[in-house]
């Protein structure tokens, strides 16, 4: 931990090091609104994957398998530590401005890091004394792990080599008596060469005044000229300096302020150069610039929130807030919410709105906002009273300039009810429609959030896929690549879903290259393994479709989300494998699901398909033919209708099987709808003894059904379906390879097949008596090393315990 005050070169003594050093070293800074701990957490996995990509180094390739964004902390700390178990050397990373984080460095991912479990990551903490007080526990456990101001503080030969490169009057001895070895005002004095009066140890104000008179006032006029304009903004890219200054020379100008060592910092990132003033001198040059020109520093500020509107919306709103202007802050964040809470900043955008002074707090739309943002972050009963205070608050008012507007897109957030959801999903096309037209980031997130509200309302697959991809390449196109992995991984779902398993599989490898810098976790996460355990079931590779849906529920979303989707998932493969432990396992999963519709999905009905399959399974048919005849005459689960349907069919009841099929018509451009419809239609006919007409529909559903590689309507048949296969086999078809493979046992590997040599190595000690100690010991490894090795045996065997563990693989 390397703890300061402003102005002693925290970031400069650990950025010297962190080039000078062997070792490999990651580097994330805080941003002022990184006072969030899955997002923090996220934020540090993308830098250690960043240090992977950059150094390419082999013992670090698993770093890249896994996205943080998709998993609850836990679950990314258990392959963190396993990804990097193996590593040859020790990996570094770094966190400046830890302070902004302020308590969350002490939850979630980060501080199950700070604890060390994670035996080959060292990290380096770098803040203010808000670090220490944040880390109280740490510091006081390791009070020498701690670098402090009184280590940073320049001595005498430090202050001596300055002084004779710069010549100066003074001597080293005068300097430290002025400055008390503070770096930032050593730095002054060899910078202008005048006497600081004992800035170390004065009002903010001496300080002031001496930067104002001795640092900006000795440097040529146009430096000076626009490290004045543009030092109040602590970061700057070449662009905004431009818009600030109105000069074409700002990006010359900021490296000349970099080479004369004027408290500027240069970062490269992908999208080119980053600049930041000490947090000192911006501090100082925004209160020179507000007693002397208050009008220019809020004319400034104007012009930093207006570049920023459209790239860095919150921080726009901010700016506008420096300059006065509430007004242009709150039409900023009407104009931008969607994106905003549809990408990673819901988090940060709430605490903005709530700390809008009155009456802005109370604007109805301010709350409706805060409402889908409570929603989102799974605050569902917050999200419950503060719209239903905004609707309170609109009734009682004249109307509001794009209330309308707000409350339609909140509706794709907040409403149960399917058929108001149908009205607000209309309503937000028209927006998308206007003739006034919508910005290309703000599009990418209405499309995203038109999908995401068709993927609950299920009607219109089509649409439902059209909008996820319009969402990810307009995304793309707009930097935003948060939104665009997350529409991705939806669109990847939403294919498997309508049946285009070879389309969703081409998204879900795409989307293993790219990189998500942010998470929809609690509300929308593991939409990428759903579409995977769903494509899995369905190519009857029940082992992947179990692991995959595990994943899934691992993956820290919501239940009324995807992990509630795979919770239903599981239980259709483990019913499908006849896996008895995989039945249990799954009818425990089953029981988390909730009882009623929510955000328009009738969970209820989830719940029955996966008991139906699971007593079909157990042999209790007659109760799984209960819970069949809840959806004969169902119109619109076209999922759950198949594979309702085959448990009819399984049954010995055809004629219920064809019936229900037939009433989900609208949906007949689902493959595995085609192909189920197909098949019981080809039962009816073949019990009729009409096999020419059974077997030309019996190839009509093996032509859908070979290029999706569909096999599970046809590994799962009922008798009479697989008698019927069976002579068209001998007939002879097209598709007889594809229909032998449907038709042909598959191998158990079994869930001990996934784990690795280690892990078997260690699985085989834990079989035995020894403690974890003594198993670390006889392995010749760290007992933290073995504790990862279990986490992930655990993880891939679905189990939480040891004694499970050993149990139900013995």
């Amino acid at each position: 931990m390397v703890i300061a005050p402003s102005g002693y070169g925290k970031t400069s003594a650990v950025a010297e090091w962190a080039a000078t050093h062997d070792g490999r070293v990651a580097w994330l800074t805080l941003g002022p609104f990184d006072a969030d701990g899955v997002h923090l957490g996220t934020s540090a996995v993308l830098a250690l994957q960043a240090l992977a990509r950059t150094t390419g180094s082999a013992d670090l390739e698993r770093l890249l398998t896994f996205d943080a964004g998709e998993l609850s902390p836990a679950a990314s700390f258990d392959l963190l530590a396993e990804a990097l178990v193996d590593t040859i050397e020790p990996v570094y990373l770094v966190i400046d401005d830890a302070h902004r984080a302020e308590g969350e460095l002490s939850t979630g991912l980060v501080a199950a890091l700070l604890e060390g479990a994670c035996d080959p990551l060292r990290l380096v903490v770098v803040g203010t004394s808000y670090v220490e007080i944040s880390l109280s526990r740490l510091v006081l456990q390791s009070p020498t792990a701690v670098i402090r101001a009184r280590d940073l503080a320049f001595v005498a030969s430090e202050v001596e080599g300055l002084r004779s490169e710069e010549r100066h009057p003074f001597t080293a001895e005068a300097i430290l008596d002025q400055t008390g070895g503070w770096p930032i005002a050593v730095r002054a004095i060899q910078l202008v060469g005048a006497r600081p009066d004992h800035v170390a140890h004065s009002q903010d104000s001496v300080l002031r005044q001496y930067i104002d008179e001795h640092v900006l006032g000795s440097l040529p006029d146009d430096i000076e000229d626009f490290v004045r304009r543009t030092a109040p903004c602590s970061v700057l890219t070449p662009e905004l300096a431009a818009a600030v200054t109105g000069d074409d020379r700002a990006g010359d100008l900021l490296e000349r302020c970099t080479d004369m060592g004027l408290f500027l910092d240069r970062f490269d990132t992908p999208n080119g150069p980053l600049y930041r003033w000490h947090d000192v001198i911006s501090r100082h040059c925004d209160r020179i610039l507000e007693q002397r020109d208050p009008e220019g520093r809020r004319e400034i500020f104007r012009a930093v929130a207006a570049h920023l509107s459209v790239a860095d919306p919150l921080a726009s709103a901010r700016y506008s807030m420096k300059a006065g202007d509430t007004d242009a802050a709150v039409r900023t964040i009407l104009e931008r919410w969607t994106r905003l809470i549809v990408g990673a900043d819901a988090g940060p955008l709430d605490r903005w709105c709530a700390a809008l002074p009155l009456p802005y707090a109370d604007d109805p739309r301010i709350l409706m906002i805060r409402a889908c943002v409570q929603d989102v972050i799974g605050h569902h009963d917050v999200a419950t009273m503060l719209s239903a205070r905004a609707e309170a608050r609109a009734a009682g008012q004249e109307p509001l300039p794009g209330y309308d507007a707000v409350l339609a897109r909140a509706h794709l957030f907040l409403i149960d009810d399917r058929t108001e959801l149908a009205e607000a999903i209309s309503a937000v096309r028209g927006q998308l429609a206007a003739p006034e037209g919508v910005e290309l980031g703000d599009r990418a997130a209405l499309q995203y959030l038109l999908g995401w509200a068709e993927l609950r309302h299920r009607t219109s697959p089509g649409v439902m896929t059209q909008m996820f991809a319009t969402a990810a390449t307009d995304a793309a196109a707009a930097g935003d690549h948060t939104l665009a992995r997350r529409s991705l991984g939806h669109l990847a779902h939403a294919l498997a879903w309508a049946g285009r398993l070879r389309e969703a599989d081409a998204v879900l490898v795409e989307r293993l290259e790219l990189v998500d810098e942010g998470s929809w976790a609690s509300y929308a996460g593991g939409s990428a393994a759903t579409a995977a355990a769903f494509a899995a079931y369905w190519r009857d590779d029940q082992e992947q479709a179990i692991s995959a849906a595990q994943r899934a529920i691992r993956s820290g979303g919501a239940a009324i989300s995807f992990p509630g989707a795979a919770r239903m998932l599981l239980a259709f493969a483990a019913a499908a494998s006849r896996d008895p432990q995989a039945c249990q396992r799954a009818a425990r999963e089953v029981q988390g699901l909730p009882t009623e519709t929510m955000q328009g999905v009738e969970w209820q009905a989830f719940r029955h398909a996966a008991f139906a399959t699971l007593n079909e399974a157990a042999g209790r048919r007659e109760l799984a033919m209960k819970l069949v005849a809840l959806y004969e005459n169902t119109t619109d689960l076209p999922l759950i209708t198949v594979v309702l349907a085959g448990v009819a069919s399984r049954a010995g009841k055809p004629h219920t099987a064809v019936q229900m099929l037939r009433r989900i018509e609208a949906f007949e451009s689902m493959s595995y709808v085609r192909v189920a419809r197909l098949l019981a239609e080809a039962v009816l006919l073949w019990r009729e003894d009409r096999r020419g007409q059974a077997r030309l529909l019996v190839d009509q559903a093996l032509e859908t059904a070979e290029p999706e590689t569909l096999r599970r309507p046809f590994a799962g048949a009922g008798l009479d379906a697989r008698q019927m296969l069976t002579e068209q086999l001998a007939w002879g078809t097209p598709h007889e390879a594809f229909l032998t493979s449907c038709l042909t046992p598959r191998e158990a590997g079994g869930p001990l097949q996934s784990l690795s040599d280690r892990e078997r190595e260690v699985f085989s000690q834990l079989r035995g008596t020894r403690t974890m100690q003594e198993i670390a010991d006889a392995m010749g490894v760290s007992i933290n090393t073995v504790k990862t090795h279990q986490r992930a045996i655990y993880r891939k065997l679905g189990v939480a315990s040891r004694r499970e563990a050993v149990r139900l693989y013995a």
